[in-house]
């Protein structure tokens, strides 16, 4: 039987949701700001394209409602979709998302509630520090990156997170929490 090392529990807040999206949702929402940059000017051409050339009014109005809308999902639409998520959460779980991580001498047991799954320590592949959170991010092939939040208050015993960090850069080979992927 494999041996428990470390344990983590806490409540996955919207507080700490946002968060976590933040770190392990970045590149996906730097790609979507760009994509909605590029249709906001090919919008915002074909408006003027319609009301310059075609002199089709409509046709413009509907281009600058696209444009204004492709502007505001570069700076919002980022927050809607951590709160879709958020939301889902809860209706699979429950309004109380509790997480109970347990770190086994041979690999890591994650329970949401009444779901649980395991990862080896070799699919870590990088880690990500926010003011609350310690963020182990997963990679594994045709995966997009997926990311295991852990409270840092919510340790069992209230190991200091430093001692942790060893502990993950020891079982990974790996300098998962250096100052570079942090």
């Amino acid at each position: 039987m494999a041996k428990l090392m470390y344990e983590n529990r806490f409540i996955l807040t919207r507080k700490l949701h946002k968060e976590y999206f933040r770190f392990c949702y970045r590149k996906m929402q730097k790609r979507t700001q760009l994509i909605s940059g590029v249709l906001a000017l090919v919008s915002l051409g074909a408006s003027a394209w319609l009301f310059l050339g075609m002199h089709s009014i409509p046709g413009a109005v509907i281009g600058l409602i696209l444009t204004v809308y492709f502007v505001l999902f570069i700076f919002f639409g980022y927050a809607f979709r951590e709160w879709l998520q958020y939301r889902e959460l809860q209706d699979q779980h429950g309004k109380a998302i509790v997480n109970l991580v347990r770190f086994n001498s041979d690999q890591v047991q994650v329970t949401v509630n009444k779901t649980k799954f395991s990862f080896k320590y070799s699919t870590i592949v990088r880690a990500y520090e926010s003011e609350e959170l310690l963020i182990l991010i997963l990679g594994k092939k045709g995966m997009l990156e997926h990311g295991q939040p852990l409270y840092k208050n919510g340790f069992t015993g209230k190991i200091p997170p430093e001692e942790f960090k060893r502990f993950i850069n020891e079982k990974t080979a790996k300098d998962i929490f250096s100052p570079e992927n942090s």
